[in-house]
């Protein structure tokens, strides 16, 4: 098993016009978004403006929450449904539908090309994450008193990280009280 921490000041982060963008992860590695060829690409992007509207991804599907601020989502496509979302909480939906967002934020965003299964979920205890094709734990901007003892297989936990997990066995996560992390799965 192999993990590799990908901190924001080593990933590559580009400006659009709201904001700045900053990809963590792409798969595969030759893959890039602006070719939309890519099977996964992970990112967290700054929204500076009041209202935006999302870049249209029909081939695929998203998982967005914001890691600071908020923003409420809406999606004409599914009767003007509006979901509001605090730091952390999840909004699944399809790159297709136009979406216009309304808040600043700095969001964690996970797309995945269609015919795949992306999973996201909270963590805020020590276990076992268990095998799957690619996984992934972010740790959202934490202090270092909240991340004293957090640890992946033994490797410190630090905050604004993404860590890539590769290998078929189960990996252990240490997380001390108040400590929550972003786990994502992708089959």
């Amino acid at each position: 098993m192999t993990i590799q921490a990908i901190p924001r000041s080593q990933a590559v982060t580009t400006r659009w016009s709201g904001g700045t963008t900053t990809e963590f992860y792409i798969f595969p590695r030759s893959a890039a978004y602006a070719k939309r060829d890519f099977q996964i690409r992970i990112s967290s992007a700054t929204v500076d403006l009041d209202a935006s509207d999302f870049t249209l991804l029909p081939d695929f599907n998203r998982i967005i929450c914001p890691l600071e601020g908020g923003f409420t989502l809406t999606f004409p496509e599914d009767g003007n449904r509006q979901i509001p979302l605090r730091p952390l909480e999840e909004a699944y939906f399809d790159g297709a539908w136009h979406t216009h967002s309304e808040g600043k934020a700095v969001d964690f965003n996970v797309m995945t090309r269609k015919g795949l299964t992306a999973t996201y979920a909270r963590l805020a205890k020590s276990q076992f994450l268990a095998p799957a094709a690619h996984r992934f734990v972010f740790v959202p901007f934490l202090t270092d008193e909240q991340l004293l003892g957090a640890a992946l297989e033994g490797h410190p936990l630090k905050a604004d990280t993404l860590y890539v997990i590769t290998g078929s066995k189960p990996s252990g996560l240490l997380l001390p009280p108040r400590c929550e992390v972003i786990y994502t799965t992708v089959c």
